[in-house]
């Protein structure tokens, strides 16, 4: 594995001088300017914009104009890629959409065979650091991110792994239906008014659903006792996040207890007849994404770059605009939505050990909801 850090900053005027180097490869002209935003404070400050001038100045006279990211997130994100390219626009963001076990075996089929295609990865925990403890990803700790980089509930002690955000989670409810009640707490979940009208995606499976189930697991209020209540509640398993809003939207579910902001904007925006309450009483949950660069990817330049952004303060506002929370550079944001960073949540494990934790309660969760 291999560790990059940045060269210290050489200021602007010597920043910019570097565009006029590198032979053939084509030169950087300068940030691109994005309407409505200064540069330097939708960057983080004077000194942090000549720093990305930097950034972008050496990417692009490597001739590293394209940065491939496999997400999940191409269908809720396009406005942050879109974003990314008018502040640099010499740099082209291709995102992949991959999920889950299909992105866990691309890129180990990648890494295996030395034919590289993504430079950089954007997923959940767990899936995020399974691909880190195969060394997939190069050390690299962002000059603007240093609070998580240090911080082992963010980060990994090799420095392999960026949070770039926090989507909140809630209730996704239908307002078409009156079932008596709307639920706004763990507890509400279990009322016998809501049997068999709640669906949820596969908590004995990786990704949200496991996530989930582990923090209840885990939780001294709620615990294995809660988990067997609502699985008493003949709760309907979805295939997946988007299958879940789905169920609500056409009605044949009352509420998805895996409401994602990002799904819940989009549903909405689109005239659906859906709303969201957060479970703040006794803790609420949110997915957290990770951004790392792929070990001796083509354009790790562009790719790091493209990491440091999605921390500034102009990308976290286009990402809330996704449902997306900031994890860092958001003094005084003001959001659509519940910060997760200002509500109780359910305790979480340090980064390193999430992926063992969930493993080691797979078989008591598919044995309550098998």
């Amino acid at each position: 594995m291999k560790s990059r850090t940045l060269l210290t900053t050489l200021g602007l005027a010597s920043a910019l001088l570097l565009t006029g180097c590198g032979g053939d490869a084509p030169a950087s002209e300068g940030l691109g300017e994005r309407d409505g935003v200064e540069a330097a404070a939708g960057l983080g400050g004077a000194e942090a914009q000549a720093q990305f001038e930097q950034m972008y100045a050496e990417a692009v006279e490597s001739g590293q104009t394209t940065v491939n990211v496999y997400t999940p997130l191409t269908a809720t994100w396009p406005g942050v890629f879109e974003a990314f390219q008018e502040r640099f626009p010499e740099i082209r963001v291709e995102p992949l959409q991959v999920v889950g076990a299909e992105l866990d075996t691309k890129v180990s089929q990648e890494q295996a065979s030395g034919q590289r295609i993504a430079d950089a990865v954007i997923t959940g925990d767990a899936g995020a650091v399974a691909l880190a403890g195969r060394d997939y990803f190069a050390e690299f700790r962002p000059f603007n991110a240093e609070d998580l980089t240090s911080d082992p509930q963010f980060s990994l002690e090799a420095g392999t792994l960026t949070a770039v955000s926090a989507s909140p989670r809630g209730f996704v409810y239908d307002t078409r239906q009156d079932v008596g009640l709307v639920p706004a707490s763990w507890q509400d979940l279990l009322d016998p008014a809501l049997k068999g009208k709640i669906t949820m995606t596969d908590p004995a499976t990786d990704g949200g659903g496991m996530q989930w189930a582990d923090l209840v697991l885990h939780d001294e209020s709620l615990g294995e006792d809660y988990l067997t209540d609502l699985a008493a509640q003949d709760v309907v398993i979805s295939s997946n996040t988007a299958e879940c809003h789905n169920a609500v939207v056409q009605g044949r579910a009352y509420a998805c207890i895996m409401g994602a902001m990002g799904n819940y904007l989009s549903l909405t925006g689109d005239g659906a007849p859906v709303e969201i309450t957060y479970p703040v009483e006794g803790g609420n949950w949110a997915t957290y994404w990770y951004a790392g660069v792929i070990d001796e990817a083509e354009n790790a330049q562009a790719a790091e770059l493209f990491t440091t952004w999605l921390n500034t303060p102009e990308a976290n506002e286009v990402k809330a605009a996704a449902g997306h929370g900031p994890v860092a550079n958001a003094e005084d944001m003001d959001l659509p939505f519940e910060n997760p960073a200002d509500v109780p949540l359910l305790p979480r494990p340090d980064l390193a050990d999430v992926t063992d934790r969930q493993k080691s309660s797979q078989s008591v969760i598919a044995g309550i909801f098998g």
